[in-house]
């Protein structure tokens, strides 16, 4: 299965969204008019993994599966957008975010290991917030080998800084540690205005079934 598509084609239907959740489903629908006898399944328990586990979007193709995970990060705006009016909240805590997206990663290496069925996987994340894919230059933050800016290179054992407070790292204190390496290339998805707000832009990290190696798509 290539996400290339659906993606492109939700991004020509769907500017923006409400929520996460609005993400997940308008995601799936154009995944089933891609691919219309696929199975599709949001919140899917792996039982064999975790009972408490959930993929976001699980796309069932001729017995291969692929699960898919996603995270939509937003800054706080206002934006109205063919009459539909959108108002955004402000996620902050970007080095939470990336926390959790590299979380996500390590979950979808886990997925290509336990799943008998694997065939292929994704991580996704969407955002309007610059502070995602820019570069600060600084290597003193507490987030530092979390970072997910442009043409950074994600693999091995990663972990919060020193000083990191334990409210920052409260049900995050674990190590990232990921099997591959992948390379941070970010996409443009949408641009609804000029404002620092309006610019959306996509990751997509994607996970063979074979090889630790991962490119963009």
């Amino acid at each position: 299965m290539d996400l290339s598509k659906p993606l492109v084609e939700l991004s020509n239907s769907r500017k923006v969204f409400h929520s996460e959740a609005d993400f997940q489903f308008a995601l799936a629908w154009k995944i089933q008019e891609a691919y219309p006898t696929a199975k599709v399944r949001l919140e899917y328990c792996p039982s064999c993994i975790k009972t408490t586990m959930h993929i976001d979007i699980l796309v069932i193709i001729d017995d291969d599966w692929y699960p898919i995970e996603l995270k939509y990060k937003t800054l706080k705006c206002v934006k109205d957008h063919q009459g539909e009016i959108f108002t955004l909240k402000n996620h902050g805590a970007q080095d939470i975010g990336r926390y959790d997206f590299l979380k996500d990663v390590q979950r979808i290496e886990k997925f290509r290991r336990a799943l008998p069925k694997f065939k292929k996987g994704f991580s996704i994340l969407l955002t309007n917030d610059p502070a995602y894919w820019s570069n600060s230059g600084r290597v003193d933050t507490v987030y530092y080998q979390f970072k997910i800016s442009e043409h950074q290179i994600k693999t091995g054992k990663m972990d919060w800084a020193s000083h990191a407070g334990k409210g920052t790292m409260k049900g995050r204190e674990s190590s990232i540690e990921l099997e591959g390496e992948y390379q941070i290339n970010w996409k443009m998805y949408s641009q609804l205005d000029e404002t620092r707000s309006g610019t959306f832009k996509y990751l997509i990290l994607p996970f063979e079934v074979q090889g630790n190696w991962a490119h963009n798509t």
